[in-house]
């Protein structure tokens, strides 16, 4: 069994099958492996007495960044790395997601760097299952990050030193897999939580744009698109300090004029961007690079490389990500973000 100067924490609540998944696909890290159980059963409290992992029962309060670092506080090591009952590490992964967790923790920024896990979503749509990626933070040393209590929704690692605006993220620390609640009826009850979390959020912080990001992303989550849009209007107004939805709608008019011009597409792609279309955001920047085939110089090339690279880097294709970064030549976000991805 591998040693490793780790607590891998895991947050769970009436899952005893897939906690005993999860406990299964991490039992040979030699990491101490601390439950958080906000169901306090019994029956969770034995598995993990079956399986060498440490229990607490706990009182939820509505908040994730609370039930974390409740869990910080069981822990004896400094290095973290949390998972939820519903996510596991597949078998052929277990060896690169070790050798990435050493490589990780034996950094020497610690204070500054957070750790982004791969997570890969199995989610079962007209009887088939579909899968997706996206990116999360999970891996840190607790000494220089807790989370933000202020954030019940998206948790986020915030410094403990005051170095907020120095951290940055490290992507491709590990891959793991995440099947939550397949069912229309679950999928529907958690989006109607963290639309009420999110409205929880905006409440106390009324304006704010990363809250209210939080919302516009929570009601398109639920499908609720129209009232999505209305949010994000008010997000880009924020930003640009003009009407998001007057910007909105002069892209959508202006393409069928405006085919041919570098500046448009990479407008078009910004604005897209702002609003999370990130389909339409990447079609604009690929038609940037499509141009400059054509003859079309531009000085937006370099900035639409890198765009398309973080659109890849956000689904996990880590390879193509980084073709496009180099692509970016000496584009300082591109050089930043090629160098986070370990």
């Amino acid at each position: 069994m591998c040693k490793m100067d780790l607590a891998i924490c895991i947050l769970t609540k009436d899952e005893d099958d897939k906690l005993r998944r999860c406990l299964d696909s991490v039992k040979d890290v030699g990491a101490e492996l601390i439950v958080i159980d906000s169901g306090q059963n019994e029956s969770t409290k034995a598995l993990c007495q079956e399986l060498a992992a440490e229990y607490h029962p706990y009182d939820w309060e509505e908040n994730f960044a609370l039930a974390r670092n409740f869990a910080l506080e069981q822990t004896v090591s400094n290095n973290i790395y949390f998972l939820d009952s519903d996510e596991w590490w597949a078998k052929e992964d277990l060896g690169i997601n070790i050798s990435q967790l050493l490589k990780y923790f034996n950094r020497t920024d610690l204070a500054q760097a957070r750790g982004v896990a791969t997570i890969v979503d199995h989610q079962e749509q007209a009887g088939q299952e579909v899968l997706s990626t996206h990116l999360k933070q999970r891996a840190f040393n607790k000494s220089y990050f807790n989370y933000d209590k202020e954030l019940r929704v998206d948790e986020t690692l915030g410094s403990t030193l005051g170095f907020d605006s120095l951290a940055f993220d490290l992507v491709n620390v590990t891959k793991v897999h995440h099947d939550g609640r397949l069912t229309a009826d679950d999928r529907r009850a958690k989006n109607e939580q963290r639309l009420l979390l999110a409205l929880k959020e905006l409440e106390a912080h009324p304006g704010e744009g990363r809250y209210l990001t939080t919302l516009a992303d929570s009601y398109r989550a639920g499908g609720q698109e129209e009232a999505a849009k209305l949010v994000y209007n008010q997000v880009v107004s924020l930003a640009t300090g003009r009407d998001g939805a007057e910007l909105y709608q002069t892209v959508v008019e202006s393409e069928n004029q405006l085919q041919s011009s570098p500046d448009y597409h990479f407008m078009a792609g910004e604005i897209y961007g702002m609003y999370h279309e990130d389909d339409k955001a990447l079609r604009h920047f690929q038609q940037i690079l499509e141009l400059q085939e054509q003859g079309l110089e531009s000085d937006y090339v370099a900035a639409a490389h890198y765009f398309i690279g973080k659109f890849y880097e956000s689904k996990g294709d880590f390879e193509t990500a980084k073709k496009h970064y180099r692509l970016s030549g000496e584009y300082p976000d591109a050089i930043d973000a090629l160098a986070a991805i370990l």
